[in-house]
Order: C-alpha cells, then sequence, then structure tokens
C-alpha cells in the first residue's frame, strides 16, 4: 500500500496564520494611508499672491513709476504674473485699458518673489501725468497656474511724491 504524500504536510499552526494575516492587514492599511495622504496634498495645492511691496512715485516732471514686489505664497507654481494699474491708458477706447507691468521673473515657485520697476505709460509710450499726488489707483495681481487656472490679487496703491 503506498501512503499518499500529501497526507504528510500538516496545516500551518493558528499562531502562524494569525501573523500572516496582521501583517497582510498592516501593510494594507499603511498603503491605503499613503494613497489617501497623496491625494490630499494634491487637493490642497492652490495658488496664492501677496504684495510684498507697492508704490506709485510721481517725479518733478510729472511721470509715473511703478515699483512692485510680489511673492507667490501658495503651494503651487505660478508660470506667469502680471500687475495691472487700473488708470486708463487708452481714451478712445471705451472702458478703462489698465497699464499692464510684467514682473521678473515671470514664472514663480512657491515662496519665491518677483520685482517690477517700470514708467507708467499710456498705449502710445506717452507718459501718464494725469494722477494727482495721494489719489489711490486701484491695482490687480494675476497669474496663472501650470493647470490653467487664474490667482487674482486686488489692492490699491497711492500715489506719492518722489
Amino acid at each position: 500500500m503506498t501512503k499518499n504524500p500529501l497526507k504528510k504536510r500538516r496545516a500551518l499552526s493558528p499562531a502562524i496564520t494569525m501573523l500572516i494575516i496582521l501583517g497582510i492587514s498592516v501593510l494594507a492599511g499603511v498603503a491605503v494611508f499613503q494613497n489617501f495622504q497623496s491625494q490630499s496634498s494634491v487637493a490642497s495645492a492652490r495658488g496664492a499672491i501677496t504684495v510684498e511691496n507697492m508704490v506709485l512715485i510721481k517725479n518733478p516732471s510729472g511721470e509715473l513709476w511703478l515699483s512692485a514686489t510680489i511673492k507667490n505664497s501658495g503651494n503651487k507654481q505660478i508660470d506667469s504674473t502680471v500687475v495691472n494699474l487700473q488708470v486708463d491708458t487708452d481714451s478712445g477706447t471705451p472702458g478703462i485699458q489698465p497699464f499692464s507691468a510684467n514682473p521678473n521673473p515671470a514664472a514663480l515657485n512657491p515662496g519665491q518673489t518677483a520685482s517690477v520697476f517700470v514708467r507708467v505709460d499710456d498705449s502710445g509710450g506717452t507718459p501718464i501725468t494725469s494722477l494727482d499726488v495721494g489719489e489711490s489707483v486701484p491695482v490687480e495681481i494675476r497669474g496663472t497656474t501650470p493647470d490653467g487656472s487664474v490667482v487674482t490679487t486686488p489692492t490699491s496703491v497711492m500715489t506719492s511724491l518722489a
């Protein structure tokens, strides 16, 4: 009579089986936790721009100069930035045609700053001199992120004498 080789095998002890199941459960739990953590960090990514410094200076000849420093205070890269000073640069076109200045560098990583110092000109390149000292001018800072979303920070700046 031949003996069945499968009958010689013994089952795993219940303690070892429990340890294997417990180990698999812990690994699965860690994998699920890491997946949720990575998903939540992507969901909380946001773009934000803050104004570090902004002045609008009127020099003795009446020309206006804009100096602005902005910072990416979010946790998302910003590909392009623009500072829009709400003064009419083209009186022949209906509505306000804002003066736009591009800070350097245009692309900002989180925590990085950009600056611009430029003379405020109309659409023909002539200096704008119509603002009085002490006059407040609305400003809009815009940034575009790699996914196409737009970050907007409204503020204002007061004209001061150089």
